[in-house]
């Protein structure tokens, strides 16, 4: 079935008073019926999986018209009011552009128009050939190479005749491209558009696509530094001096406006540095933090030196916000519990689920327990999906072939932090504006599907619990945790920032016991948007397992200015947070533990309390099996407390397990078992009277549910949930 109808919201949390606003486009036709339900339960009940919505009364329900909405992604920077033409009548640009190997849509560095509907005068790359474009005329210079700086200056006389001059570095000198010209009809409609000779102009420009009606298109991929008006054009020697000069130090060069991409690195704006300044506004996320013509290997942070990091890194398919129209906007009544949320859309056969957490109200009492949604994660594989030559490497996990289907007729949409760009380079930022096809219910059962099955264990235990969320942890730090007894982590919370790592650590201290039911957990460091906590960024960096690897010099985060990549390599293992890190990945299906003899040590007897088989979780809808996916061990030269206890021990992992790529010093021959490729079920206590249990598998939570939860899984986490739940505390051997 085709799927048509889509949206999202534009918040990940709310609370009682918060405003939230619901957004969709129809991709068919017909009327669609909106509902808000209630979900306990996420995955897909067409393959046997716990699936539960409660319908909860809302005004704006009902049947609505909703209209399609297209998205215009890649990313610009736009700057209005621009003096464009120069005391000469003509135009005098320069700019330096960099771009990754070939890339075969025409794009556009640069747009200048008077008028939205106006005529322009733009820059584009065409197979890496400089073109100056008015109306229909199209002036070429000579190929730029890949991945090195080139200078390009752009001469543009009153009667529109063309000089483009170009360098790949200041030693090598210009090479100058006379041409043909002039321009012809679309240079005099675009000059008399633009304003008098001398005079204020009223001209846009926009850097890094091509203005439709104040939509992007022909959208580039690479990157842009220091576009610059002059006023006239620059002699040979002074071109070279422009290579040298960043655009805050003073310079005799006769500039109008000079871009500085390199400054407010962590704001949406690039200042102009010229003498009546047009500051641009930057959309859609280009990378910021990236390495400029300056970069040489001397610097690797940007906040001691941003003169190396003058670049803006645009991408074609770059996405911040869809601006799509919203059908509800609805403020959240006092009387709805904590819990996960979603807006329900059906029109016809198809349907679409735009889910949402409710938190509890602030000042209201607490229960012993909440169940902490890793939303920073969801952010993180945001229309995430097995490309079918990859398929192999994933067995077992299950197709979602009508989200996999729309995201492939609807690339606008966006990756998430495991996708790369048309030109190569890794997605480092991910936006909750848009549409994400598998942050849904009954979508492939990974992440935030798969949390749900802890969700319906919570609900099948009857104790009462709130369910609080990432990117709360991040605004609120530790007073969003203060008042629980016991933290239940989702399958998979891999992202952290250090505002939650810290708040999560003060919490551990004060005597609170932690759940960690999950695996490839506190993995990554992300910084959030410094303006909201609706967009993350990850810096993959020196080591780790990853889909790619950020370029040198590019490490530290643009939103918070701190060093990106693991966690483990920044110092805070999460052997010494939860006992366990991460040690294998495979999806050619999950296996059991076996009770180690440490778990006879008394201090676990309340752990296995009722289980009778020293074989755990040879059982469950994540592989066969509770060991799997992606599995954490011990290891105490990391960190795990000498004092914590390997209660279980996983087993008989299939050749498709592979140990993770930051744990090998040199490479394991095939065929050899490999003695650390284990998930550790590890429990200890705190020096405060806490404790933490950890499962160390993804696939832990699959098979909860297994025989109407009357399995050892689901009486482990029982046992665990209750005894953390009580005030006595725990004491340190």
């Amino acid at each position: 079935m085709t799927k048509t109808i889509v949206g999202y919201a534009n918040r990940l949390s709310v609370r009682a008073g918060d405003e939230i606003a619901f957004h969709a486009s129809t991709y068919g036709s017909g009327a669609t019926d909106v509902s808000l339900v209630r979900l306990t339960g996420c995955d897909d009940p067409d393959d046997g999986g716990i699936f539960e919505e409660t319908e909860i009364p809302a005004e704006w329900a009902g049947q609505i018209d909703v209209p399609h909405q297209p998205i215009f992604a890649g990313s610009h920077a736009i700057a209005d009011g621009v003096r464009v033409i120069a005391r000469d009548g003509g135009i005098h640009l320069a700019l330096f552009v960099w771009q990754n190997e070939h890339i075969g849509h025409r794009q556009c560095l640069v747009s200048i128009g008077a008028g939205e509907k106006g005529p322009r005068l733009e820059l584009y790359l065409e197979n890496k050939i400089p073109q100056v474009v008015c109306g229909d005329v199209i002036v070429s210079g000579e190929t730029i190479s890949a991945r090195r700086w080139t200078l390009l200056l752009i001469d543009i006389d009153g009667d529109g005749q063309v000089k483009i001059r170009q360098s790949a570095a200041p030693e090598y000198g210009l090479e100058t491209v006379q041409a043909g010209g002039p321009l012809g009809e679309g240079w005099n409609e675009f000059r008399n558009a633009a304003g008098a000779i001398g005079g204020a102009s009223s001209c846009e420009c926009w850097f890094g696509a091509a203005n439709r009606d104040g939509r992007p298109a022909h959208a580039f991929d690479g990157k842009l530094e220091q576009p610059t008006l002059f006023d006239r054009p620059l002699s040979d020697a002074e071109a070279g001096l422009y290579w040298n000069t960043m655009p805050g130090a003073q310079s005799a060069l006769p500039c109008n406006h000079i871009w500085d991409f390199g400054s407010d690195i962590s704001s949406a704006a690039a200042v102009d540095r010229g003498p009546a300044p047009r500051h641009c506004r930057i959309v859609n996320l280009p990378t910021r933090a990236v390495c400029g013509r300056k970069w040489d290997g001397t610097v690797h942070d940007w906040t001691v030196d941003n003169s190396h990091y003058g670049a803006l890194h645009f991408h074609s398919n770059a996405i911040a916000d869809a601006e799509w129209e919203p059908f509800a906007t609805w403020t959240v009544p006092a009387d709805l519990p904590s819990g996960l949320y979603a807006a329900k859309l059906v029109q016809g056969e198809s349907d679409d689920y735009v889910p949402f957490y409710i938190l509890p109200p602030i000042g209201a009492t607490k229960p012993a327990i909440a169940f902490l949604a890793p939303t920073a994660s969801y952010l993180a594989y945001a229309n995430f999906y097995i490309q079918p030559q990859f398929a192999p490497l994933y067995p077992q996990m299950r197709e979602d072939t009508e989200g996999d289907a729309l995201l492939c007729a609807h690339p606008e949409f966006g990756g998430g932090l495991y996708d790369m760009h048309p030109d190569g380079s890794g997605v480092h930022y991910s936006s909750l504006h848009r549409p994400i096809v598998n942050f849904r219910p009954k979508a492939s059962n990974w992440a935030f599907t798969a949390d749900g099955d802890i969700i319906a264990w919570l609900e099948q235990t009857g104790d009462a619990y709130d369910t609080i969320t990432d990117d709360a942890l991040h605004r609120e730090g530790i007073d969003l945790l203060d008042g629980y007894q016991v933290i239940v982590t989702g399958t998979h919370p891999e992202y952290w920032s250090t505002a939650m790592m810290e708040a999560l650590e003060a919490w551990l201290a004060r005597g609170r016991r932690l759940m960690y039911m999950g695996g490839n957990g506190f993995y990554w460091r992300i910084a959030f948007d410094p303006d909201g906590t609706d967009c993350i960024e990850v810096r993959r960096a020196e080591d780790g397992t990853r889909a790619w690897l950020a370029e040198p010099g590019e490490y530290y985060h643009s939103f918070s200015g701190e060093l990106g990549g693991l966690w483990r390599r920044l110092g805070r293992n999460p052997q010494a947070l939860v006992g366990v890190g991460f040690a294998a990945q495979g999806f050619g299906g999950s296996t059991h533990y076996r009770l180690t003899q440490a778990a006879a040590d008394p201090r676990a007897a309340f752990i296995l309390d009722g289980v009778e088989s020293e074989v755990i979780g040879d059982f469950g809808a994540h592989g066969d099996g509770a060991a799997g996916e992606e599995i954490d061990r011990a290891d105490f030269a990391l960190g795990t407390p000498a004092h914590a206890i390997v209660v279980a021990s996983s087993e008989n992992h299939n050749a498709l397990m592979l140990r993770a790529k930051e744990e090998l010093l040199q490479t394991m021959p095939p065929g050899i078992e490999d003695p650390e490729v284990r998930a550790d079920m590890v429990f200890f206590e705190t020096a405060s009277g806490g404790a933490v249990w950890s499962t160390g598998s993804i696939a832990w939570a699959g098979s909860l549910a297994h025989n109407g939860y009357d399995n050892n899984v689901a009486r482990i986490s029982a046992n665990v949930l209750r005894r953390f739940a009580e005030e006595e505390p725990f004491r340190l051997p």
